[in-house]
């Protein structure tokens, strides 16, 4: 424990590099590599010094002799070890966006001539949770895992690449930071809701949460879009195998139609999170609603895209990078 409280040390003090720009994708060169015992990497070597002091204690031949079979091996095994992580192509993966309390993977793609061993990943982020893989083949991903808990911008930061094979007694390592970050929506939780006929928090009510507007009339097909709800599918055409259609419906009510933060109970992030649960909601039904909170106002649409509006703004009301759009 103690010996890993200090590699992460040496880490933040000593590998200046990893803040600067890097390129993608990035192939691991001889600059980027730092190579260290291990804790038994320390213990053989400690080994060796008692054995060369018996050795010259005691007069006798067969035991420096053995002292110096082991320290020879050491070179090779530096090398063998250099060599397992030298030439591998790092390449950042896109991370899609996650609700809080789900599981995020940020992954770096590897391309290689050859297998690698005994690769472990571990990010500089005590929040982060490493990987160790025996065989990494090219093709193959690493990463790290967060489990975040709060909405708003997720960092992945340094990733930290570590092998010690073939004996685990020398370690190579780099770190490589490519500044990564996901989007993470606040977590959905069930709740009351209403929807208020314009943006002001006085307007009247008009629908709860288990109403559907703007779907009263069917004008007709057309083909479906990635991302649309089951139940605006015609199944019927699927069944007479004329491909995916989906119902198009004419709205019949007023489109002007707000989800408002203030007619919402308890603290802010419980609001946050029930107009979470209204959005979800709302768009699977593709009604079309806007939002108001605080001062920011989305206009009323549906679908996909307007989702994706709704729950980033949300994710981001309030917080310092709120102007950051994915």
């Amino acid at each position: 424990m103690a010996f890993d409280k200090l590699r992460k040390f040496i880490y933040r003090r000593i590998n200046i590099y990893m803040h600067r720009e890097m390129k993608v994708p990035l192939t691991v060169g001889y600059d980027q590599i730092r190579i260290y015992p291990t804790a038994v990497g320390f213990l053989y070597l400690g080994i060796c010094l008692l054995l060369f002091i018996l050795g010259i204690n005691y007069q006798n031949n067969l035991i420096i002799i053995i002292c110096c079979l082991m320290l020879s091996v050491i070179p090779y095994i530096i090398l063998d070890t250099y060599k397992n992580i030298r030439s591998v192509v790092l390449e950042p993966v896109e991370t899609d966006n996650f609700f809080a309390g789900q599981s995020v993977r940020f992954r770096l793609h590897v391309t290689c001539d050859r297998p690698r061993f005994a690769i472990k990943t571990e990010p500089m982020n005590e929040d982060g949770i490493g990987e160790f893989k025996d065989t990494v083949n090219s093709g193959d991903d690493i990463g790290i895992i967060f489990h975040p808990q709060k909405r708003g911008w997720l960092h992945s930061g340094a990733f930290v690449i570590t092998t010690t094979y073939p004996f685990g007694i020398i370690c190579s390592h780099i770190v490589v930071d490519f500044h990564q970050k996901c989007l993470i929506y606040p977590r959905p939780v069930t709740g009351k809701y209403q929807l208020s006929e314009n943006a002001s928090s006085t307007g009247s009510m008009l629908a709860r949460s288990s109403t559907v507007r703007g779907l009263d009339e069917l004008s007709g097909l057309r083909p479906y879009r990635e991302g649309e709800p089951p139940s605006l599918i015609a199944w019927k055409q699927v069944a007479m195998n004329r491909g995916l259609m989906s119902k198009d419906f004419t709205a019949t009510v007023d489109d002007n139609l707000y989800l408002d933060f203030n007619t919402i109970s308890g603290n802010t992030e419980e609001r946050i999170s029930v107009m979470t649960y209204a959005v979800l909601q709302l768009s699977s039904s593709n009604q079309v609603f806007g939002i108001k909170i605080g001062q920011e106002i989305l206009k009323p649409d549906h679908g996909e895209e307007h989702r994706i509006k709704a729950l980033t703004l949300l994710a981001l009301w309030g917080n310092s990078e709120a102007g950051t759009m994915p």
